[in-house]
């Protein structure tokens, strides 16, 4: 099942689709109609391999006019706070920690001009709040256990006048327990739920006209959906300040972007499941490199290996001190031996015990490392966005300067193919499989006078590990975890 945790080299088993040269052009779907999930499957899912969609209106796979900025709050319908982003170095995507507001709050930032902020996914260790939970549950736990010990101690006095009859006490205990399975099966539901349509989008589940699961051209596992809503700007300061400092050995370029017209960058990064990109509102550019290419991209995290699937697993360090290693179709190979576990037969010692060996081996080398929660994500290019953008720069001097960079500090990173891909009209779509690199300029429409507002959507799917379009996972944990989401789902809808 699992490789061992250390490896002597790091190994590039991506053998998928690559860009072949700098004049690739990618593949557009224009007409969904003769669009099967098998074709679909065939002709890039499984060669792990980007296309841009531009669809007609009425083939459009969500009902993109719904969220827009101006209906965007009668959409969702969801009152609770979300987790924002704040721009940090001229950009988003960093370590840093994250800030709460409602969707009403952000967007009135947004409409008054604000770029400040940027609303991307929503996970419970991003939480603002859960290092603050985290110190209350330890204190809680420390009261938990004075509380058990008074509980069961030898002088614990016995009230005669609550003594029942042994049957009803059995029926009180037999209620309390269905009832604690009821609530545990609503919060697991919940959470579920919450999980798949992510805050804000939550409501949605019961609106599937407005936003299906998944689209119906997609045989592959849905992980999650989730909204990004931000702003460059702005009309009146769309016009862009690029700056260089010398002073700095970085430059000082952090996020910055080059060219005539303001935006913000996401960095250079790649994800760990396949990723289905619908504009609603705004521009988007995405530079694009493939997996083939990571060991040349510098990345935060040292690489531990690249499947073909475009998975990236890295080593667990003091720059990845949280990372936990995954197998090639982004499951947690930690998870992944749970799950063995609870499959043992009782008999089966040996195995439990060979299972067990592994798992602490594992949790043992994360014990080790120091943490620091300020670090960008492992999956993080150190190269500046402004790098990947050359040609924007008009100024000789400034080029010439980056250049010489570039060349020193991420040596052969320049002569790397890459692919520009630019969703620019509402309802334009981009597959981009797990593993592929990616930074992500986003623009207001300059020919509106929205405030630079730029909005999508994105469908999240669990990446395959075999050919077979019908059985493209090699066993059947992300198939029993979809089962209990599917559950969820029925036991919240009813």
């Amino acid at each position: 099942m699992g490789a061992p945790v250390k490896r002597q080299k790091r190994e590039n088993s991506y053998s998928s689709y690559t860009i072949s040269g700098p004049d690739e052009q990618l593949d557009v779907i224009t007409d969904l109609s003769s669009v099967t999930p098998e074709s679909f499957f065939a002709k890039y899912i499984r060669l792990r391999k980007p296309v841009k969609f531009d669809v007609p209106e009425s083939q459009e796979v969500i009902a993109v006019e719904k969220f827009g900025i101006e209906q965007l709050v009668q959409t969702l319908a969801f009152d609770e706070e979300v987790q924002v982003e704040k721009k940090h170095n001229a950009g988003f995507g960093s370590g840093q920690k994250r800030i709460k507001m409602t969707l009403e709050e952000l967007i009135e930032e947004i409409r008054n001009g604000s770029d400040d902020y940027y609303k991307t996914t929503q996970y419970d260790f991003d939480d603002p709040d859960q290092e603050e939970e985290e110190e209350e549950e330890e204190e809680d736990e420390e009261e938990e256990e004075e509380v058990q010990f008074d509980k069961f101690s030898d002088t614990s006095s016995i009230d005669m006048n609550n003594l029942h009859d042994d049957f009803e006490e059995l029926e009180e205990e037999e209620e309390e327990e269905e009832e604690l399975q009821n609530q545990f099966d609503f919060e697991e539901a919940n959470y579920r739920i919450r999980e798949l349509y992510q805050p804000p989008l939550t409501n949605l589940l019961n609106h599937p006209e407005i936003l299906p699961i998944k689209p119906t051209f997609f045989n592959l596992i849905p992980q999650q959906i989730n909204i990004w809503l931000g702003s460059s700007g702005s009309k009146k300061s769309t016009a862009n300040e690029f700056t260089i400092d010398e002073s700095k050995p970085d430059l000082g370029l952090g996020k910055q972007l080059p060219g005539k017209v303001h935006g913000s960058s996401s960095g250079l990064h790649h994800d760990h499941a396949d990723n289905l990109y619908v504009l609603i509102q705004g521009k988007k550019r995405f530079t694009i490199y493939c997996p083939k290419d990571a060991l040349k991209l510098y990345t935060i995290g040292k690489i531990h290996q690249i499947y073909n699937s475009g998975i990236i697993d890295y080593e667990v360090d003091d720059n990845a001190p949280f990372w936990k290693h995954v197998r090639d179709d982004g499951a947690i190979v930690e998870e992944i031996l749970h799950w063995q576990l609870e499959k043992c037969l009782d008999g089966d010692e040996e195995q439990k015990t060979k299972l067990l060996d592994e798992l602490q081996t594992y949790i043992k080398q994360r014990k080790v490392t120091k943490k620091n929660k300020s670090l960008d994500p492992p999956s993080f290019s150190q190269i500046p966005p402004a790098l990947l953008h050359l040609n924007e720069i008009t100024d000789m001097e400034q080029f010439a300067k980056l250049k010489e960079f570039a060349e020193d500090k991420f040596p052969g990173f320049l002569e790397l193919n890459k692919l520009e891909v630019w969703l620019d009209k509402p309802g334009q779509m981009l597959y981009l499989p797990a593993g592929w690199f990616h930074e992500v300029s986003s623009f207001g429409n300059e020919e509106v006078d929205d405030q630079g507002v730029h909005i999508a959507i994105n469908y999240w799917f669990i990446p395959p590990n075999k050919d077979k379009f019908d059985d493209c996972y090699e066993d059947e944990y992300w198939t029993e975890d979809w089962k209990k989401t599917e559950e969820a789902i029925l036991w919240i809808k009813e």
